[in-house]
């Protein structure tokens, strides 16, 4: 018997009633905010405008080119958000198309803090949700390169007010951590990595240590190095305070005390008073640790993270980006400084990726941070116009052809991307910005308390600014600053706005305002049941009666969403002799669904012969669900509704305007999220496995299970809900007359082997002890043999 915690079917009872099968929304939607500023035309020239709306705060600033960047990069981000599996939902790329070395999903863990960092002030708090949990839980792999996602986790949770997201995975961060341990050097007190997988190749210890090139030089040495151990300072304090909030003091001291010596270390190692700077230390034949001659960028990423910020440490090496001959030129900072004997400002070959001189958005997104770190400590001369003077710098790099465009790298000192691989490079999501501008510029800083804090960094001569609509503490938050309150009309200073009501006037441009606290806990999020990340052959598969030579029906539902020309991603009918053609997905299993959504493709305003369609029929298996003949909104998701039908396919018919034709980027079918079991092992995740119908299958109308398993396969189901703690794994499957045995994983830990006797073909249910963690889970089925058959998956507590 599945027995149910009484607050888990209440839950599933009211999100049953109270949602609707729709694209899921900020759970700030219906909050009334401001309307000082023009919500339409920063944004005009950007596809998907209804998810810019209804996500990012807008912002009023003197500097055009900071602000026309920061609206772009909104717009970059989006393409990024790519939808996995129900359970998993929604990751973010490092490319829109990402290469063969990603990970589970296409997901890379080396700019995941820089992304957590970025995405923190959507609206919208399930993108960030379900990323994070892709590693602390899911199949992300989160050592692939080095990274910072627990401190940003955490200083996300600051932003958003919920605590409890990170409370509740306080274990698995801890557990994150700990991945590293093998690459700790406990005489050094440091860690170290090579800088490839540091996410920096042919940085100076490579060569310094193959001066004539070859693999050594690329990929470099292993190396006790500022950046990596500044990050892992930051989450080990990350880690401490969430065990604070959780009431884990034990763990809190554990994680103080690791971060604390790391610290000490990074000062003790890494400092060179020579050179006034931190810098890499080489650990092969290198038993004094002598320290490499040569500043790095990576040299001030520490300062961002709290560490360093008194004048014996930043006040001297700061200085730095502001020498010709150290970091700064036309497009930098640069990645070494310029005075280095391997520093170049051009590529030495037509490999990608240098970081020996050109200009990378991801280093650049660092040091800003670090630099209105300092800027703050007051421990130094820096001054709000040399801050702005980097923005604007940043602001000027992200630039091609006169617009705002985002790449890999920079050339430190012409106006070209030195890494902008076409279909690879375009709107590059390795960095933050919009991060930069409103913690950094616009000064807000976030905190756990209720309150919410604003310390600009503006220059002198700024009269005003404005941030509308930013979501923080579930609230929305204005803030207006007019000097003489002629640009808002709505008096001079500084006010503050909190869910549409003036809350606070005040004549500096600095202030601290208490608010009422509000729930910010986490709700069900509509899942989509139509994505399928892993491609043709498996569910749901998509076909259609004709399809353009490039394209391909596949791209429909593989969770990427953008309208660009390229790279491509999208089904289209372009050049088809039909007047209208039919796109169509088939699921594993019927599937009850009451409305559709579809990203319409067009490019007709750039040149090109795909529009939205004259019509659109929506078939399934008892018919006809839609006929839509009005306006249909191009380059942006439109939803359709009908009346709940239960069907094992949807067609989608669309008749053509004259002389052009039709276009999908992604077709979504949202319903609502399972809050209990049992779970459909055909709609898990399938690794080395297939779905095939067996008649003596009881568990859907077609007999539909997962089945041709192999000793590799994984089968992986996501979001498993639960309140926490010890229960029975409860699995119906059926096979041959052998014995089998799977090893069960839960959130990335096994829990050991779970025995399946033979069954000579009938389905039986096989049971398990198993510890489930609060919140979702992701269940791993390991193994298995080619007569295997797996039915249903279900839970007690």
């Amino acid at each position: 018997m599945n027995v149910v915690p009484w607050f888990l079917k209440s839950i599933s009872l009211l999100f049953t009633v109270l949602v609707a099968a729709q694209p899921p929304q900020p759970i700030s939607i219906n909050i009334t905010g401001t309307n000082f500023l023009d919500h339409d035309k920063p944004i005009s020239s950007f596809w998907g405008q209804t998810f810019l709306k209804e996500n990012i705060p807008y912002i009023d600033i003197p500097n055009s080119n900071i602000q026309d960047v920061y609206y772009y990069r909104w717009s970059s981000l989006q393409r990024h958000l790519r939808y996995t599996i129900v359970g998993t939902g929604y990751i973010l790329t490092e490319f829109m198309k990402p290469p063969d070395y990603a990970e589970a999903f296409g997901t890379i863990d080396a700019a995941a803090g820089h992304q957590i960092d970025e995405a923190r002030w959507l609206r919208s708090k399930f993108y960030n949700d379900d990323y994070i949990q892709a590693y602390t839980r899911g199949p992300g792999n989160s050592t692939q390169y080095t990274h910072w996602i627990l401190d940003a986790m955490f200083r996300r949770s600051q932003v958003t007010g919920d605590s409890h997201y990170a409370t509740e995975q306080l274990a698995d961060m801890a557990r994150l951590y700990e991945y590293w341990n093998p690459v700790y050097d406990s005489q050094a007190g440091l860690f170290y990595f090579t800088p490839n997988f540091d996410a920096q190749e042919y940085s100076l210890p490579g060569y310094i240590v193959a001066p004539g090139g070859g693999q050594l030089q690329l990929d470099g040495p292993n190396t006790y190095r500022p950046n990596h151990n500044a990050y892992m300072v930051a989450n080990a304090r990350a880690v401490a305070q969430v065990a604070v909030q959780a009431g884990d003091s034990a763990t809190a001291a554990t994680f103080t005390k690791k971060a604390d010596q790391l610290e000490q270390a990074i000062y003790d190692r890494l400092w060179d008073p020579s050179q006034n700077f931190f810098v890499d230390v080489i650990m092969p034949n290198n038993p004094n640790l002598t320290k490499v001659m040569g500043r790095e960028e990576v040299g001030f990423f520490p300062y961002r993270f709290g560490i360093g910020l008194t004048s014996q440490y930043a006040n001297t090496s700061v200085q730095e980006l502001f020498d010709p001959q150290g970091f700064l030129t036309a497009y930098g900072p640069t990645t070494l400084e310029v005075r280095n004997q391997y520093f170049t400002a051009t590529k030495p070959s037509d490999y990608c990726c240098y970081w020996q001189g050109q200009s990378w958005p991801f280093s650049t997104a660092h040091t800003l941070k670090s630099l209105a770190a300092i800027y703050r400590s007051g421990n130094t001369s820096v001054t709000a116009e040399q801050y702005v003077q980097y923005l604007g710098k940043y602001a000027t790099t992200q630039y091609k052809n006169g617009t705002p465009y985002v790449a890999e790298s920079h050339y430190p000192e012409m106006d070209a991307w030195s890494a902008d691989t076409p279909n690879h490079s375009e709107h590059y999501d390795h960095s933050t910005n919009n991060d930069d501008v409103l913690t950094g510029l616009l000064g807000i800083v976030p905190r756990s308390d209720d309150v919410f804090e604003i310390d600009p960094i503006i220059p002198q001569n700024w009269t005003y600014f404005a941030i509308e609509n930013l979501a923080y503490h579930g609230h929305l938050i204005t803030v207006l600053y007019d000097q003489d309150g002629t640009r808002y009309n709505n008096g001079t200073g500084l006010s503050v706005f909190l869910d549409g009501s003036k809350v606070y006037n005040g004549n500096g441009a600095d202030a601290q305002v208490a608010f009422p606290a509000t729930n910010t806990a986490s709700s069900p999020v509509p899942v989509n049941i139509a994505a399928n990340p892993n491609g043709n052959g498996s569910y749901p598969q998509a076909s259609a009666t004709y399809t353009y030579t490039t394209d391909d029906p596949y791209r429909s539902i593989d969770g990427y969403l953008f309208y660009d020309s390229i790279p491509d991603n999208r089904w289209t009918n372009y050049q088809s002799p039909n007047t209208n053609d039919t796109l169509q997905i088939v699921f594993a299993r019927p599937r009850n669904i009451s409305s559709i959504s579809l990203a319409l493709f067009s490019d007709v305003a750039r040149g090109g012969s795909v529009d939205v369609p004259a019509a659109i029929e929506i078939h399934g298996s008892s018919g006809l669900l839609a006929n839509l003949t009005s306006s249909f909104l191009a380059n942006d998701r439109n939803t359709f509704y009908f009346a709940e039908s239960e069907t094992t396919f949807v067609s989608v018919n669309m008749y053509k305007k004259p002389n052009v034709w039709v276009g999908i980027c992604e077709l979504e079918i949202w319903t609502q999220p399972q809050i209990i079991g049992p779970y459909y092992a055909v709609d898990a995740f399938l690794t080395d496995a297939s779905v095939s119908q067996d008649t003596k299958a009881s568990a859907t109308t077609n007999g539909a299970v997962a089945s041709t398993l192999s000793a590799g396969a994984v089968v992986a189901f996501s979001g498993i809900q639960s309140a926490g703690g010890n229960g029975t794994l409860i699995l119906t499957y059926a096979n041959g007359g052998s014995d089998a045995s799977v090893e069960i994983t839960v959130n990335q830990v096994s829990q050991g082997n779970m025995s399946l006797p033979g069954t000579i073909g009938s389905y039986t249910a096989a049971t398990m002890s198993i510890t489930l963690a609060a919140g979702k889970n992701f269940v791993n089925l390991i193994g298995g043999t080619s007569d295997l058959r797996y039915e249903l998956l279900d839970f007690t507590i």
